[in-house]
């Protein structure tokens, strides 16, 4: 797992940023926030960061369309999208802009540092492509975490977890037995 030491926050949510920001900085993580996509930018090109948390609906600046802003300032940087409206074709358009993966809100610091860790360190390991080269997607990889926070969301309830994807609770089950 890769060590997440600093972050950039970027939620128009005073509360919600403010708090995060808190609890990261508890759990020893340098964290720096913006309120607004054109401030998150600003700071991206003055600090070097670890993790970049970004929400997806903000006034004045949308954060799937800045994502590959932020992937070109920073591009080791592992970019979390968050957003409390969460399905899986936002999902699939959060990672072709350049997101690691998107998250649903209300998120906590340890599950946020959890997954900028995994994400990290499995980025690290595959040697993201360069800007020159074809991208690759993996779908599976993509339902597959999908899937495990809508169960974790869902506290381990297939039937919930499958509302909450807008799937059939037979179609979650039979996909749970095809990834073993």
């Amino acid at each position: 797992m890769r060590k997440i030491t600093s972050a950039l926050l970027v939620d128009d949510d005073d509360a919600f940023r403010r708090a995060l920001q808190g609890a990261l900085r508890r759990r020893g993580v340098k964290a720096i926030t913006a309120a607004t996509v054109e401030e998150g930018l600003v700071l991206a090109g003055d600090e070097t960061v670890d993790l970049i948390s970004l929400d997806q609906r903000m006034p004045g600046g949308d954060g799937l369309a800045a994502i590959s802003r932020f992937r070109a300032i920073c591009p080791d940087a592992v970019i979390l999208m968050l957003t409390g409206f969460g399905d899986i074709p936002l999902t699939v358009a959060a990672m072709r802009e350049g997101a690691n993966t998107l998250l649903t809100k209300p998120i906590d610091a340890d599950r946020l540092l959890r997954e900028a860790s995994a994400l990290g360190a499995s980025a690290d390991r595959d040697a993201a492509p360069t800007s020159t080269g074809p991208r690759s997607y993996r779908l599976d990889d993509l339902e597959r975490r999908t899937i495990e926070a809508a169960l974790h969301d869902a506290g381990g309830v297939v039937a919930t977890a499958a509302k909450m994807l807008g799937i059939d609770r037979r179609t979650l089950q039979r996909k749970l037995r095809r990834q073993g």
